[in-house]
């Protein structure tokens, strides 16, 4: 991709893709004391964050895995994983392009997700890792 472009990638953080949503939710906001931010402890997601910086969010694992087109399963490569990679950026549509351009698989191509006002791409990194760039949905 190179070291220069207009729409530089923003780490958005770290999300772990969990198989009891509500276990994992009272452990991080009960047992170490994170304040929650988005979520209301029920699935599919929820963020956290200490001392006003977002340090962690949670995903249930199956939901990601359909909403990517993967199984859910424990190995990396033939399912989602345990946890994944956000990005922001303000163009999803132009780095989405720049990738196919450098023939980089992308799971499911962009896709619009009015349920987490996003628009979203997944592609793994070298090392299986699952990685999501998103963009805010446009409205209108």
């Amino acid at each position: 991709m190179g070291t220069s472009h207009s729409d530089p990638l923003q780490v958005y953080g770290v999300r772990l893709l969990v198989a009891d949503f509500g276990k994992s939710w009272r452990f991080y906001r009960d047992v170490l004391g994170l304040t929650p931010v988005k979520g209301n402890g029920h699935p599919p997601y929820g963020a956290f964050v200490s001392r006003n910086r977002a340090v962690v969010a949670i995903f249930d694992r199956k939901l990601m895995a359909k909403a990517v087109g993967l199984d859910p399963g424990r190995y990396p490569l033939g399912c989602v994983g345990k946890s994944a990679l956000i990005f922001a950026v303000k163009d999803v549509d132009a780095l989405a392009k720049r990738l196919r351009r450098r023939r980089v698989r992308l799971l499911r191509g962009l896709t619009d997700r009015p349920e987490w006002g996003l628009r979203t791409v997944h592609l793994r990194d070298p090392d299986g890792y699952l990685l999501e760039i998103y963009s805010p949905l446009r409205r209108g």
